[in-house]
Parts: C-alpha cells; structure tokens; sequence
C-alpha cells in the first residue's frame, strides 16, 4: 500500500517518502453551581486575554486556539452548527468573512517555508499542523474570493503531506510523526477533523471514510482492554505507555469533531453511509468519558494527570484533561441526549463547577493546576500564579473555554427539548437532520 488514492483528490507534490515503514486562557463571569445538570448559564467566559495570547507558542497550541476562535465568535462555521450543514454555502444564509479567524491564521501561515505542503512546521509532527487545517477550510470556504483561493491552496497542501508524505500502517493508520510510524492519543484532534472536514467540504466518501478509520485503528491500537481509556504513545523510538488524562482528552474531543462532521453533511447518501461510524464513535467517546470519570478525585473533582496509576508524583489533580473530557461528553450529551443515562453528568458537572470557581485564578485569568503541556511527566503542575510561560498552559486555558462553549450548547439543548417552540434551531434538530426527516 503506497498511500492513499483519494478520487477527486489531486496530489499537489511528488512521490511518497520512503521510510521503514509503509508511506504514502480565562476569566469568568461568575455562576453559582446550579441544577446538577447545569442549566444556570449566566453569561459567557470573557475573552481569553493575555494569559493565553502571551503562553501560546506550539502549533498543537495554535490548532486549539483556532478551534476556541471558531466555536466562541463562529459557532455557526463551527461542526457543531446547528444552523449550517457542510459544506458551508449560501444556502443556509449569506457567509461573511470570519475575519477574527483570517487575522489568527494568516501570522502563523506566512512562516510557512515556500515550496512545502504542510500548513506549518510541525517540528516532526506530522498531525500538529493539520490542527490548523479546519480553520484552513473554513477561511476557504467563507473568505473572499482571491483569499479563498490562497487558503484552498494551502489546505491542499496539506492533504497532498498526509496522505502521501507521511508513514502509514497496513491497515490506514497515518502516523503522527513525520519519520517513523509512531501512534498518538494527541493525534485524534489534530489531523483527522481535518481529513474529516476536507471530506465534508468535498463531499468525498473516501475521504470521510479515511478520517473515520484513523479513530478506529488508533483505538485499536492505544486502547487499554482494562480501563478503555488510551495509551498515551506506542510504537517508534519511544513510548509512553500511560493513560494521560489530556491524551484521553486529546482524543474523546476529536473523535466528537469527526461525529459532529458526520452529523451536519448536506449530503443525504453522505450522511446515511456515515451513520453507522458515528454509532461507533459515540460509543467510543463513551467510553473514555466513563473510564476517565470513575477516577474522578473526590475532594478536588478533578481527574489525574495519570488514569489508574500508582505512582503519586504523575497523579496529581489538574484541569486539563479534566475540562476537555467534560467538553467532548457536553457536545455528545447536546447532539445525542439519549446518551446522557450514559455518561457520568453529575461527575462531570461538580468538575465543570470546580474549575470555574475554585481553580480559574481571579487576578491573572490563569486555570491550574495543570499539567506543563511540554512534560506530560512533570512531577509538578502549573500554579497559575503568574500570567506566563511556566505558569500557564496555553492548551489548558484552550480546553476551558471549549468545556464552557459545550456546557451552553448542552444547556440550549436541555432548553430546546423543555420548550422547542421558544428556538428557531435546536442542536437536536440540525438542518441536515430536518432534510432528512422531511424527505429532501
């Protein structure tokens, strides 16, 4: 297997590498803890300020930034829209410029070397820059014309690297480093909502299909029989054989982009032959939340940085992983509430409250403790204290704001089920989803 043939899909560079193996931040406003299901929404977070924007240097960081941009200022353009399908177009309303987004995104894309495909330099990963590319394909998408075409071009490029540029397993996992084949729970939320979204924006099955079988093999392949949670990195010249806390994380959030993707195609057919994927996926997601949760501390409600481990140094209380855990359970319980006798909502709610009130730092808008985002085995977490690098975890502050963009969609949702006639668009009701029912 020499790559991958994606139909419709040229390939904007040459031959495939060839290696061993096969190629091809945030202050809140703040909320008393509420009804047990949180329905006291009061008000949205502030703006992530300095604390964030000052911390924020890795591409990874950069990627969830850009997802904060666009679920905080574009939920419409965002998966979880419940007023678009995909692709965007002009049917469902006129697209303006997400010039937030533009002005994010075009800084961290002029540093791109000349000649290369990657949106940037992942520093050997080959998923971090692919973190970037829904935003990428949103810019694309509602840009104007001579900017869409320079941001199309770009997320071409990195296609053109994933698919044939990168190590890949016999059996399609694409590997998250760019020399060796290496498997990374952090991957899931890196490149295959970009491999999912191209497809959605192309109407490419094989696409989709692609982007689903990155969450199946990588499954596979990270997931502890015992606990169900991830191992955090396996195979290549290193392993971390643990079950981190922000790699569950890292991957329960990305498989729930996927979902959410599968959930809002235009594409009627595109959406039936998804269907089955993302019955898989919600289980999957599923079953990182549950496996996280039930090593929920009980006096802090935090999680782990360490799932299941004996060793105190690496099982510390920290909000990263806790808050992203909790934002991807918000986003399934708000798409599919069925889902909630499922999932531990009163653990994940006595977190959400936790770290809104007790761990988001008045003075300097700083979430900890948090794991240093450079050593998942630092032996102490970030305090806070200080509005910097050292003290801030650019992801954990990212993380935050997402949770509390679910938490108001699971809300809306809760409301939206209570009183339907009071909502123009419930997420329960996407337009795909109103297509359907109605025989489009």
């Amino acid at each position: 297997m020499a790559g991958f043939w994606v139909p419709g899909v040229p390939r904007a560079g040459g031959p495939p590498s060839k290696t061993s193996a096969t190629n091809s931040y945030i202050h809140v406003r703040r909320t008393g803890p509420g009804h047990p299901a949180g329905n006291n929404v009061q008000g949205p977070c502030a703006a992530p300020a300095h604390a964030r924007r000052g911390c924020t240097r890795k591409l990874w960081e950069w990627g969830a930034q850009a997802e904060v941009i666009l679920e905080r200022s574009y939920p419409e353009y965002s998966v979880y829209s419940n007023t678009r399908q995909l692709p965007l177009s002009k049917q469902d309303g006129p697209l303006q410029d997400p010039e937030r987004l533009i002005e994010f995104l075009e800084p961290i894309l002029s540093k791109r070397a000349p000649g290369t495909l990657p949106l940037a330099d992942g520093d050997g990963a080959s998923g971090d820059p692919a973190s970037l590319g829904v935003g990428v394909l949103v810019a694309a998408a509602a840009g104007d014309k001579d900017r869409s075409a320079y941001f199309q071009n770009l997320a071409d490029g990195q296609l053109d690297w994933l698919l044939y540029h990168v190590p890949v397993s016999k059996y399609g996992a694409i590997s998250q480093r760019d020399k060796e084949l290496q498997y990374w729970s952090d991957y899931m939320y890196m490149a295959p909502p970009f491999l999912g979204y191209y497809g959605a924006a192309s109407s490419n099955a094989t696409l989709l299909e692609i982007a689903f079988n990155q969450a199946k093999q990588y499954r596979a392949i990270l997931q502890d029989g015992k606990t169900q949670l991830w191992r955090h990195i396996l195979d290549g010249s290193f392993e971390d054989e643990g079950l981190w806390s922000t790699g569950n994380g890292w991957a329960a959030a990305g498989m729930m982009r996927l979902y959410a993707t599968f959930h809002n195609l235009r594409d009627q057919h595109l959406r039936k032959l998804t269907e089955p994927w993302r019955e898989d996926l919600e289980k999957w997601v599923m079953e990182i939340v549950n496996g996280a949760y039930a090593y929920q501390y009980k006096d802090t409600h935090l999680l782990p940085n360490y799932l299941a481990s004996t060793n105190a140094s690496h099982n510390y209380g920290e909000c990263s992983g806790t808050a992203l855990i909790a934002a991807a359970a918000y986003r399934l319980a708000s798409l599919k509430p069925n889902c909630v006798e499922g999932l531990p909502m009163n653990a994940i709610n006595a977190a959400r409250v936790a770290i809104f009130e007790k761990y988001t730092n008045p003075k300097t808008g700083a979430v900890a403790p948090v794991v240093d985002p450079l050593d998942w085995n630092s032996v102490k977490p970030f305090n806070g204290t200080k509005p910097e690098a050292g003290f801030v975890s650019p992801e954990g502050q990212a993380f935050t704001l997402l949770l509390f963009e679910s938490w108001k969609a699971y809300n809306q949702a809760i409301e939206c089920k209570a009183n339907p006639s009071r909502y123009r668009h419930c997420p329960v009701h996407t337009p795909a989803e109103q297509a359907e029912s109605s025989g489009v």
